[in-house]
């Protein structure tokens, strides 16, 4: 499945269970297979590091969007009743929080696109590299302080 299709199924799923999907650990599940899904992790990367990974940003986001959903309702009413002096109707109101949420829902992509070049930085800048690797303590790197470390010596 595509990316918008999947924010499309979330999005449905989301909207017509909060926050019940909240609270059951469905929608961070929903993040995280989102994320497996359409994330491309470096290859050296262990699958107990790329589970981490997924972990921290998917809790991360779903914190923020559980927040975004929670304060819709107050934001998009708030809105239009400056804009048009009134309370919208019920049917209005439900519509117009759909619709913000939903938008919210779509505000993932951005997060995919952000952790997709986070990914590809890291795969750059640490090709090869262990996670203990000390690569300020190699031969090379020795030798070039010790270089830098000596002065000119005076001759007497």
């Amino acid at each position: 499945m595509s990316l918008d299709d999947d924010l499309e199924n979330l999005a449905t799923a989301a909207i017509s269970d909060w926050p019940e999907i909240r609270h059951s650990g469905q929608l961070v599940a929903a993040i995280r297979d989102l994320y497996r899904t359409h994330l491309s992790f470096p290859q050296f990367w262990t699958p107990q590091e790329r589970e981490e990974y997924i972990e921290e940003w998917a809790d991360t986001d779903v914190q923020q969007l559980a927040t975004q959903f929670d304060d819709v309702i107050d934001v998009v009413i708030d809105r239009f009743c400056r804009q048009n002096g009134y309370m919208p109707h019920q049917e209005d109101a439900a519509e117009m929080i759909d619709k913000a949420r939903k938008a919210a829902v779509y505000d993932l992509e951005c997060c995919v696109a952000y952790l997709a070049e986070d990914l590809a930085q890291k795969a750059i800048h640490t090709a090869g590299r262990t996670v203990s690797s000390m690569t300020g303590c190699s031969p090379a790197a020795r030798r070039s302080r010790r270089k830098r470390g000596r002065g000119r010596r005076r001759i007497r």
